[in-house]
């Protein structure tokens, strides 16, 4: 046969090809150019600022969404198994560099890199992930189903790494990586078939340049969020040249859209009603993401625990994501409202905040916040998958593929970093306010230089208390918000697609060619697109 839609050879029995799929797809859910639990290693040995490697964490993601767009063209261009070979070795080279270079360029750069080219090889393993879960492509029961596994899985990669990275070094972690990458290689040369999807097309209909200025307004963005509050917001330079960077590439790609015949990403698209409203929720969500921060906070400025301790939270959360993925299989699938089930997601993340405002004090212990890291697992994940399948509807393969490169970069930059500036800025604005309050009560006369000093660390816990409870109640204010505009957001209905054809045929006009439902292709891209 001339052509194979499958991913291995048709010597591979069916059962070793779902265990290939799995081997294959774990490392690629769980490689990143920076691992967010090592930070505080990397920060110590590198001599580093914590900006740099916040910077290089959201480069990943920027080099993911700007991958999306080429995912398909890349699919008709290239073989499978030349596809996925160069996929698993270039992200195995890029570790080992990543893990030999003090200089934060290289780590920004290559971590980047590792975005762009985990997509290719992700999307080939999740497209017939899909029709294994749902044999008739059918998203709500794909997402219930791998949303939970491909969350779950970095949270405890996560923590292995966290651990590794405690007990040898940061840098172990990135080599130990490069050689599970280089193993994938081998399986890929081994069972991967080297046969086209479809018939040959070249890639010089590619907006090249287009996707340079996609790219590097979004590069511009992730500098103004990683490095706004160490340069001092917008008494620096650098910072508003970022922000005026990020303005005009956005216009400029705008235009530059307008008069390409075929742009890299249609930002047309993203004027349909719930692809707006879509990208609304997802930069709410991520004001609850960055909520989720002042967690650190408490565990680490109020209980003193250490990265690795602080780490072991996160896995919490996996009772609460698989309890999110059986909700969402049995609410979705039997057709019940997806506003009800987006307020659902809201609400347990407006509980998980209610339930820490309480729950500060110095003498909280480790077990207290075990409930709401469940809750917030069960949030987070519900609202993954409602916001996603409620934004992709009706949208065709190249529209799903430019609406998920903005809605990635949002809901995991853009979203979660601009919360986290203000969250932040307000948090230190009122432990500034509380540490001037609780200092002015105190006499200096009658307190000597030792007391005084002494007391230095009972003074800050109280102010990063009164601090994060102000903060927290403002957040728990603005939920309502949320929870008030998703009330009076119109989730059911007729869609635009169907509208369409309603007014064709009141119009007396043909609707050959025209499809209420979305094709079992668009289906299959939608989704494995969207969990990334």
């Amino acid at each position: 046969m001339m052509y194979n839609k499958g991913l291995f050879a048709d010597w591979v029995p069916k059962p070793v090809q779902l265990l290939l799929i799995i081997i294959l797809i774990i490392p690629l859910l769980a490689v990143s150019g920076v691992y967010t639990g090592n930070l505080s290693y990397m920060v110590g040995s590198l001599g580093t600022q914590n900006s740099w490697l916040i910077f290089a964490n959201y480069a990943t993601i920027i080099g993911m969404g700007s991958s999306l767009p080429l995912v398909l063209r890349f699919k008709l261009r290239f073989r499978l198994k030349y596809t996925m070979v160069r996929s698993y070795l270039f992200l195995a080279i890029l570790m080992m560099m990543i893990g030999t270079t003090d200089s934060n360029l290289i780590i920004v750069i290559c971590s980047f890199l590792v975005g762009f080219f985990r997509i290719f090889a992700l999307i080939e393993l999740v497209f017939p992930l899909l029709f294994i879960i749902s044999k008739d492509g059918n998203r709500q029961r794909f997402y219930s189903v791998f949303y939970p596994f491909a969350i779950t899985t970095p949270q405890v990669i996560g923590y292995f790494v966290v651990k590794a990275g405690y007990v040898l070094s940061w840098e172990q972690t990135y080599y130990m990586m490069a050689i599970i990458l280089l193993a994938c290689v081998i399986l890929s040369v081994v069972f991967v078939h080297n046969k086209r999807f479809c018939r040959k097309l070249p890639l010089y209909y590619v907006d090249w340049f287009g996707l340079m200025l996609f790219t590097i307004p979004m590069v511009a963005m992730a500098y103004f969020i990683a490095f706004a509050r160490q340069l001092d917001y917008f008494n620096s330079d650098k910072i508003i040249l970022s922000l005026v960077i990020f303005v005009l590439g956005i216009i400029v790609y705008y235009f530059h859209q307008k008069f390409t015949k075929r742009p890299f990403v249609n930002v047309e698209s993203l004027t349909q009603y719930n692809v707006f409203h879509g990208i609304m929720l997802l930069f709410m969500l991520g004001f609850f993401l960055a909520g989720s921060s002042l967690q650190s906070s408490i565990t680490v400025g109020i209980l003193g625990y250490d990265a690795y301790w602080n780490n072991l939270f996160n896995l919490w959360m996996i009772p609460g994501i698989i309890m999110a993925g059986v909700f969402g299989l049995v609410w979705i699938s039997r057709k019940k409202s997806i506003k009800v089930y987006v307020m659902v997601g809201f609400t347990a993340f407006l509980f998980y905040y209610i339930m820490l405002y309480f729950l500060i004090d110095p003498s909280l212990e480790y077990e207290m916040l075990l409930i709401p890291n469940i809750i917030r697992g069960f949030g987070m994940v519900t609202l993954f998958i409602g916001v996603w399948f409620y934004t992709l509807n009706n949208l065709t393969m190249q529209n799903t593929l430019s609406v998920v490169a903005f809605m990635l970069i949002i809901r995991t930059v853009f979203g979660p970093g601009l919360w986290s500036l203000a969250v932040n800025y307000v948090n230190d604005v009122w432990q500034l306010d509380a540490i001037n309050n609780i200092a002015f009560n105190i006499d200096a006369a009658e307190v000597s230089q030792r007391a005084a000093l002494g007391m230095y660390k009972t003074v800050r816990i109280q102010a990063l208390i009164i601090g994060l409870r102000r903060t927290l109640g403002a957040l728990i204010l603005l939920g309502g918000v949320v929870l008030l505009y998703n009330a009076f957001l119109h989730f059911e209905g007729l869609t635009k697609r169907k509208i369409v054809f309603i007014r064709k045929t009141l119009k007396g006009q043909k609707i050959s060619g025209y499809s209420i439902e979305n094709s079992c292709s668009e289906e299959a891209v939608g989704g494995a697109a969207a969990v990334i």
